[in-house]
């Protein structure tokens, strides 16, 4: 006759022995999660580079525009002169004051390496940029990111912008882009550009401000984009880009503001959240846009709307009184786990849960057998 052999051990563990157990852990989380070491960030050097660039083409700009109107410094607290008016023959719709101020921190162009980073581009790839009239800041923070990272950019701006942002006359983006360019602040250039609005036809802008922004063109020296409707504004701006990329694939496309043609209409816009984004919801593509396409070919798109969602999310502050620091700001920092500390953590558990085990164990097996031999119950 065959036995089956039988393991006996108790069935309980002590109410107590678990709760040190639990605590003990705990304990181990905490010290792990508090006593992270901070860690050398691969692209500090760049990053740096590109904040000192923005930072240089900032200072150029205000001092255009202290020769054109005087900045109001309730309005614009850094005297940047990159925060616009009110309103304006070249302004298209409402803005938020507080976005664009968040706007105005040369350390976005970090934040932009890092993203960049994030999407996995490297020295040399190309990238495809929808540049905003809207927020003149971080289309600088952009470029000069994209230049201190030789990339190869396929840029598309618009010649009007929203409340507070390059609205002033004679000062659009185009405007600035333009003398940035001349004063070797920067040397990326659009090439192709729509007079803004929705659907890019200017949608909103009085006659005088579309005559405005024309002359700008004019003078910027480039393609005008000016589609029927919104389907076609979408279908050439894809055609744009393909056309300059040539037989060099996109890497990436970036979206600076809520452009109906790049975010598509307001319908949808909301579904393609702020940052580094490689896919959307179902709703985000019921009726095209540059973005949505871009998605759909598997190409990382850098959301920049939510520009105050953004700022958090990388450690910038929010409307600075205070110009900030280059150099300042989370997206600077990273920390890591010390693996010493985590290994004896877990180390630590291991043992205090064979400790309990045994322990227990034998306490149990004791208190049994002088109660009643027959008292230990079976567990296979």
């Amino acid at each position: 006759m065959k036995y089956t052999r039988v393991y006996w051990r108790p069935t309980d563990v002590p109410t107590g022995a678990l709760v040190m157990l639990a605590l003990a852990a705990v304990f181990c989380l905490i010290i792990v999660e508090n006593f992270q070491q901070q860690e050398n960030i691969r692209d500090y050097g760049l990053m740096v580079a590109a904040a000192r660039q923005t930072q240089q083409s900032f200072e150029y700009v205000g001092t255009l525009r202290k020769r054109i109107q005087r900045i109001d410094g309730d309005v614009d607290p850094l005297e940047s002169g990159l925060i616009g008016v009110s309103s304006s023959p070249v302004t298209t719709l409402t803005g938020h004051l507080s976005a664009k101020q968040t706007s105005i921190n040369p350390n976005w162009a970090a934040v932009v390496v890092s993203m960049l980073r994030e999407a996995g581009l490297e020295k040399g790839d190309t990238v495809a940029v929808a540049a905003s009239g809207s927020f003149p800041a971080l289309n600088i923070a952009i470029y000069a990111a994209i230049e201190q990272m030789q990339l190869k950019p396929i840029v598309i701006t618009s010649g009007s912008a929203s409340q507070w942002g390059a609205n002033v006359p004679g000062l659009t983006w185009l405007d600035m882009e333009r003398e940035l360019r001349e004063g070797n602040r920067l040397q990326t250039k659009a090439v192709a550009v729509s007079l803004g609005g929705a659907e890019d036809r200017g949608i909103g802008i009085s006659d005088r401000g579309k005559e405005i922004i024309r002359v700008a063109i004019e003078r910027y020296q480039s393609e005008l984009l000016f589609p029927a409707n919104l389907e076609e504004a979408v279908a050439k701006r894809i055609a744009i880009y393909s056309k300059f990329a040539g037989n060099e694939p996109i890497r990436a496309y970036i979206n600076v503001g809520g452009g109906s043609a790049s975010s598509g209409p307001a319908a949808i816009d909301h579904y393609f959240r702020p940052g580094v984004i490689r896919s959307a919801v179902p709703k985000a593509f019921a009726i095209d846009s540059v973005m949505g396409h871009f998605l759909k070919q598997d190409v990382p798109v850098l959301n920049f709307s939510g520009v105050s969602t953004l700022a958090q999310r990388y450690g910038l502050p929010l409307a600075p009184a205070v110009a900030p620091a280059i150099g300042s700001g989370g997206v600077y920092e990273t920390k890591g786990y010390r693996r010493w500390l985590a290994a004896t953590s877990i180390l630590v558990i291991l043992v205090m849960m064979w400790v309990v085990t045994r322990i227990s164990g034998v306490v149990m097996a004791f208190a049994a057998k002088r109660d009643d031999p027959q008292a230990v119950r079976p567990t296979i």
